[in-house]
């Protein structure tokens, strides 16, 4: 058994019941729901695509040595697979975490994110089209909550933040409703490449985390300091678009 699956089992019982018995008493600033350090802890993610549809699009999650952090890159490709005539749509690529293990118990085991209002992610990405994609204890389990993955300064690592509430609960790519995100039943975390545009993508992470307010705001008072004005502009515009749609994300 890989000796970063035991590490990683460890962090999430001694979180999970951290979360529960202590969290008026000590409240957590950040959970880290991945971290890559090496090689090894590629393996706490797994990689997806339309390839499991028989589509064209490649994806891979490899360690990057000179970046010191994990590379999230491929090519989308929409063209429909010729063996599967009932597929109408085509063209993805994403990661996540591992789904938690089950307790000794055999009970399903939840991040707890009660006391942690943002989302915040290390990266250094081109100007695709990203998603943060977070399954948590929901109606179906093809539901997800999204958001889009603004960055200030595409091409450069930086810290992007997002609010937690600002996620939609969506069933393949529709917006289902504004139900927020229950912060005490999440399960995985990722992202996503949705935006319908041939070619290549790539994207370096470094960790990703649940962060509570403060952390929040000095990340992004430090965001908007190094961020270009036009990109800023840009960033802001989007986001308010997004909040405004209720019919789809994609």
């Amino acid at each position: 058994m890989p000796k970063s699956y035991l590490s990683n089992l460890s962090r999430l019982w001694g979180g999970a019941l951290k979360n529960r018995i202590l969290p008026d008493v000590r409240p957590l600033k950040e959970f880290t729901a991945v971290q890559f350090t090496g090689p090894e802890s590629l393996q706490e993610c797994i990689v997806r695509s339309d390839q499991e549809l028989n589509g064209y699009s490649t994806a891979s999650l490899d360690w990057d040595e000179t970046e010191k952090a994990a590379h999230f890159h491929g090519n989308l490709n929409l063209d429909l697979p010729a063996s599967r005539p009932d597929i109408q749509r085509s063209g993805y690529a994403m990661f996540r975490t591992r789904d938690p293990p089950k307790n000794f118990l055999e009970e399903d085991i939840y991040w707890d994110w009660q006391n942690l209002a943002h989302v915040a992610l290390r990266v250094k990405g081109d100007r695709r089209k990203y998603f943060v994609n977070i399954q948590s204890k929901t109606a179906l389990p093809t539901e997800i909550h999204q958001h889009r993955l603004f960055l200030y300064n595409p091409g450069e690592w930086e810290v992007a933040v997002i609010p937690v509430k600002q996620f939609l609960l969506t069933h393949w790519g529709r917006v289902e409703s504004r139900q927020e995100l229950n912060r005490n039943k999440v399960r995985t975390i990722g992202i996503g490449l949705l935006d319908r545009q041939y070619g290549p993508f790539s994207l370096y992470v470094d960790w990703i985390k649940a962060i509570c307010d403060d952390e929040a705001e000095r990340y992004i008072a430090e965001g908007r300091k190094l961020a270009n004005k036009d990109v800023l502009a840009e960033y802001e515009k989007n986001r308010i678009e997004q909040l405004n749609d209720d019919t789809m994300i994609l």
